[in-house]
C-alpha cells in the first residue's frame, strides 16, 4: 500500500510539470497553433487565446501541425528592454545547434542570419516601445521573405529544410507582448 501511494504521489508531481509545457492558440478557429514553452513557466504568460507575454528569458516554439509552407504573422509590442529574436526553419529541440534563419528585431535595428552567418543589418527598422510592429515570415520551398510593417525587409533562398516551427525568444532584459498570432498555410492567407 505504501508503494502504491508513493507511485501516485510521484505521478501527481510530474503531471502538472508536463501539462504546463504545451499550450494552444486560436482554439476556436480552424487554424489551431500549438505552442511549446521552452523556458521557465514564469517567463511566459498566456494573455488570451491569441496573445502571449514573453518576460525576460522567455522562449516559445509555435507550429501548425504538419504544415511547413507557412505564412506566420505576429504583432510584436516591446514593453521593456531591447527586443525579440525569431528563428524559422528550426527545430524545437536543441534549437541552439540547429541550422536556422534567425531574425533579430531590436531598438538598434534588425538583423538576419543563416546558420549563424550575418546576411543583413538594417538600422532603419527599429523596434519601438511606442508602437507595435507587425512581423511576417513567408516560407515557400527554398524561398523565404521577412516583412516588417508591410515592408519586405529581406528575401532569401536557402538549402535549410523548411519546418513547421517558429521560435520566439526575448532579448536580454526584454518583455514582449505577442498578439494577432496567425500561422496560415501558403495559399490560405
Amino acid at each position: 500500500m505504501k508503494i502504491y501511494l508513493l507511485i501516485v504521489c510521484i505521478i501527481l508531481a510530474i503531471v502538472p510539470a508536463c501539462v504546463n509545457e504545451q499550450f494552444s492558440i486560436n482554439m476556436g478557429n480552424k487554424e489551431l497553433i500549438v505552442g511549446l514553452k521552452m523556458s521557465d513557466t514564469e517567463t511566459i504568460d498566456e494573455v488570451n487565446d491569441n496573445s502571449v507575454m514573453l518576460n525576460e528569458g522567455g522562449v516559445i516554439a509555435l507550429k501548425r501541425q504538419g504544415i511547413t509552407d507557412l505564412v506566420s504573422d505576429i504583432t510584436v509590442d516591446i514593453k521593456e528592454g531591447e527586443g525579440v529574436w525569431f528563428a524559422i526553419r528550426c527545430a524545437s529541440n536543441n534549437y541552439e545547434n540547429h541550422p536556422a534563419i534567425m531574425f533579430t528585431f531590436s531598438k538598434n535595428g534588425l538583423t538576419v542570419q543563416e546558420k549563424g552567418k550575418p546576411l543583413i543589418y538594417l538600422a532603419q527598422y527599429k523596434a519601438s516601445m511606442v508602437e507595435p510592429s507587425r512581423i511576417v515570415f513567408r516560407n515557400d520551398c527554398k524561398r523565404y521573405d521577412i516583412l516588417v510593417d508591410c515592408d519586405t525587409v529581406y528575401t532569401g533562398f536557402t538549402e535549410i529544410p523548411n519546418t513547421e516551427y517558429l521560435l520566439i525568444k526575448t532579448l536580454p532584459k526584454s518583455k514582449v507582448l505577442l498578439t494577432g498570432i496567425s500561422m496560415k498555410e501558403k495559399g490560405e492567407e
